[in-house]
């Protein structure tokens, strides 16, 4: 009975305490059916064996509704069964069932050589439920130093050459009225004109791509082609100069200063360009000589619709004949003769390779990197990828990304390598790890 009493008093003095608007210091409470001691660092202390503490129940709505909550207010939420705290920004779920905790992990080596993300085959979890997970993963990735070996053959661009003239000059022809001079002010359409005689470039000339980026302009003679001192061939309204065509029976000279655009062929006599030009297409002859310089040449952008086969690369190449460069000139591109001397090029700038005639062998040194990506059903989970290169090999990856994910969706790990050629494009994965950690639901 006297316990009974004492802990009904007890309860009493918590009711007063708690609708009292004054302020109470107090030493430890203690709360039991029998006298009890309260331990000197809890302000309240209750001991049972047979009850519990129920904390205040609500929806999530209702929960939502609280004003102002302090940090550390809890609630039990009967909307998701499970408690809730406020941490001073948000509500935290408190979670202990099995499905707040999914890892996997994984020891043995795993290789890719996928230019695209492909999944690593153990690193995957299903979600068991709806919620909000922190994803983690952690493996340990090998690159190793590549290289890549190229083969170059100049018999092989020679001929190559051959059906390159041949593709452009099958080419139906929408002109052959044309004068023998273009340019001074002309602006020309797209088409393929045909010249009875040797074509020569003055003062200005304009090609009008009239809006399409696959416009085609060939301007094909039968004599030699020239271009003045000077000389500008401007683009607009879509001509580019991968599918712009300067094709001579005879010998092609470009005066001082020119600026041109497009591919210049020769069938079978030599280039000569003038000092401080500027080209950006190439320089192609079936037999002759070319000289370049002092100026600069690159290759167009983009691939033109005419297939340039092993002669992709090349800003100058020709069947037959010596190549001499003069001056400073910058090269962008690569540079062949499949039979004459390469001279000059000392004072050049090649961003390219020179290829003499033969056959050539070139190792290049290839910086792979590889690139692991967080996925939720097949969705990449934004600003979860990291990179490596085999500079730091082997070496750590650490991914962590969050994601809402529904119940039967699943949460990878994907990999890929870089798109470089190279002679060994694979990597290894091993001691890797995927955790997932329900932080909301």
């Amino acid at each position: 009975m006297k316990s009974k009493l004492k802990l009904l008093t007890s309860l009493m003095i918590l009711l007063i305490l708690s609708f009292s608007n004054h302020k109470i210091s107090a030493q430890s409470m203690g709360i039991s059916s029998t006298s009890i001691t309260p331990d000197p660092s809890s302000i309240l202390e209750m001991r049972t064996t047979t009850k519990g503490v129920l904390i205040p129940r609500m929806t999530t709505a209702e929960r939502d509704l609280i004003s102002l909550p302090a940090n550390g207010l809890m609630i039990y939420n009967t909307s998701t069964s499970r408690f809730n705290f406020y941490n001073g920004s948000t509500w935290v779920v408190l979670v202990s069932d099995s499905s707040a905790y999914l890892s996997v992990d994984a020891g043995s080596t795993l290789t890719t050589s996928s230019t695209s993300d492909v999944a690593i085959a153990d690193m995957n979890q299903t979600a068991p439920e709806t919620a909000t997970y922190l994803v983690l993963f952690n493996g340990q990735v090998s690159i190793p130093a590549a290289n890549n070996t190229e083969t170059m053959n100049t018999a092989t661009l020679a001929s190559d050459l051959n059906l390159i003239y041949t593709d452009i000059m099958a080419i139906p022809a929408t002109s052959s009225t044309h004068p023998l001079v273009f340019g001074s002010g002309e602006t020309l359409s797209p088409g393929v004109y045909d010249i009875a005689g040797a074509a020569s470039i003055a003062g200005t000339l304009t090609l009008d791509g009239g809006g399409d980026p696959n416009a085609l302009f060939a301007i094909r003679a039968t004599g030699a082609f020239n271009t003045g001192s000077g000389v500008t061939v401007a683009l607009v309204n879509g001509a580019t100069a991968k599918n712009v065509f300067w094709v001579a029976d005879g010998a092609i000279g470009l005066g001082a200063s020119t600026t041109i655009q497009g591919t210049l062929f020769s069938h079978g006599s030599a280039i000569a360009v003038g000092a401080t030009c500027t080209v950006t297409g190439r320089l192609l002859t079936t037999l002759g000589a070319i000289s370049f310089g002092e100026g600069t040449i690159s290759l167009p952008t983009d691939s033109s619709d005419i297939d340039f086969r092993s002669l992709s690369n090349f800003v100058i190449f020709t069947s037959s004949g010596g190549i001499a460069n003069t001056g400073a000139s910058i090269y962008t591109g690569d540079i062949a003769s499949n039979a004459g001397a390469i001279t000059g090029f000392g004072t050049a700038t090649v961003n390219g390779t020179i290829y003499q005639s033969g056959t050539t062998t070139t190792v290049t040194t290839v910086n792979h990197m590889a690139t692991f990506s967080l996925y939720k059903n097949g969705i990449l989970i934004p600003n979860s990828s990291r990179t490596r290169t085999h500079l730091l090999n082997p070496s750590d990856i650490s991914l962590q990304g969050t994601a809402t994910v529904n119940a039967g969706e699943v949460i990878d790990v994907r990999w890929k390598v870089d798109t470089q050629d190279s002679d060994n494009k694979e990597i290894s994965v091993i001691n890797r790890i995927l955790t997932l950690i329900k932080v909301g639901n």
